[in-house]
């Protein structure tokens, strides 16, 4: 909500393929023409295990060529700064 109040409007559980069509990921948030990504990570992203997925999950969106922008229940309480740190991604 906090960027479509912006007028920023990502997509919603946004199905990333590499360059051949293979399945990459499903991102949170998705603005797919400037390839960027939005993810929400909460407490379950410091389980043990987790932080190895999330890291060769990273690497596979970046090697698709997407930026991806982590935010975390701390970001929401600064909303301005996350919709600039999206907008600085975007290029808007």
């Amino acid at each position: 909500m906090v960027l479509w109040r912006a007028g920023l409007r990502p997509e919603s559980q946004h199905v990333v393929v590499d360059g051949r069509g293979g399945f990459v990921a499903r991102v949170d948030l998705a603005f797919p023409r400037q390839r960027v990504a939005v993810e929400y990570d909460g407490a379950w992203h410091g389980e043990p295990g987790q932080f190895a997925r999330d890291r060769r999950r990273l690497n596979a969106l970046q090697a698709a060529g997407w930026r991806v922008l982590h935010v975390t229940a701390a970001d929401l309480h600064r909303p301005e700064a996350l919709v600039a740190r999206v907008r600085a991604l975007l290029h808007v």
